[in-house]
């Protein structure tokens, strides 16, 4: 590897490191959520923050679409 490809991984990586950092981690976000922000793991209401805010949910899931 040179430098020319040593940078141009970095550069890459640091834009994947940077789309993966603004993907919110909250229910709002997760894909167990759906209708009436019931999760669908629990099926019960989540606690308000954690709708809005980053959770500490090990079913969290993200479905890879970012809109």
């Amino acid at each position: 590897m040179n430098l020319v490809e040593l940078n141009a991984i970095k550069t890459h990586l640091q834009k994947q490191l940077k789309d993966l950092e603004s993907i919110q981690t909250s229910c709002l976000r997760c894909e167990h959520l759906k209708s009436g922000h019931i999760c669908e793991k629990f099926d019960a209401k989540p606690p308000a923050d954690w709708i809005h805010q980053p959770v500490d949910c090990e079913h969290w899931s993200w479905d890879f679409i970012p809109f």
